[in-house]
């Protein structure tokens, strides 16, 4: 039977092992630091907001994409 430091334990480890994943799904997902259409800097809240997608475009350039039909 596991004690209260064995649970503590194989709660931290999980949340450790969360927080890994997470942060190697980020170093994968393609950021830019200026938009590929204009050339204007990329907002890092814009960056943080998007940590899981891809952020390749300034917020009025994806939505133009968007609104032309395109995606990300």
């Amino acid at each position: 039977m596991a004690d209260l430091a064995d649970i503590a334990n194989d709660r931290m480890q999980i949340e450790l092992d969360r927080q890994l994943a997470a942060r190697e799904l980020a170093r994968q997902c393609p950021v830019a630091e200026e938009c590929e259409e204009c050339g204007v800097t990329i907002p890092f809240e814009r960056v943080q907001a998007l940590a899981k997608l891809p952020c390749l475009r300034c917020v009025d350039c994806q939505a133009y994409l968007e609104s032309k039909g395109g995606g990300r």
